[in-house]
């Protein structure tokens, strides 16, 4: 019995960096030959993991990798979970990998979601967000506040 525990958990240990560290969207053939050649479809939405976008080498001052800056503009559907600490009634949150997890930790570990046509009511689940991407160091004195921006319409 211990010896299959063990091995379970070193299957999770084995397996989990390929999780944190997917390197794919997961698009279509079409939509991903047409990114390849940079022409993406503009009405195409891209499926963005947020463990890819919390995981990719950030600096500041240097540029965000070229797949995150490829992304910048474009119409992209994102899964996570309010941040715990969301107040109602605003028209911003952050959205984070995990459930547990506050905003802010550090500055590529959220997406700063912004409501053009709704307020912010706290969602406990995992929520699924379409709308329009957008990334680069947002800077407010003296200290780096976004790199990763989702402009929605509302709530689902």
């Amino acid at each position: 019995m211990p010896f299959l525990v063990l091995l379970l958990l070193l299957g999770g240990v084995i397996a989990a960096p390929g999780v944190l560290l997917d390197r794919s969207w997961k698009v279509g053939d079409k939509v991903q030959a047409a990114m390849e050649r940079g022409e993406a479809p503009s009405n195409e939405i891209i499926e963005v993991s947020i463990l890819r976008l919390k995981n990719a080498r950030y600096r500041r001052g240097r540029p965000l990798p070229e797949w995150v800056q490829e992304l910048d503009g474009k119409r992209i559907s994102l899964w996570g979970y309010m941040a715990i600490g969301t107040l109602e009634g605003l028209s911003e949150f952050e959205l984070v990998p995990e459930s547990c997890e506050c905003g802010k930790s550090k500055v590529n570990h959220f997406v700063q979601v912004t409501l053009d046509d709704d307020v912010t009511r706290f969602i406990p689940g995992r929520i699924t967000l379409e709308g329009t991407f957008s990334c680069g160091e947002v800077e407010e004195d003296g200290f780096i506040t976004s790199l990763y921006r989702l402009s929605t319409d509302q709530l689902p």
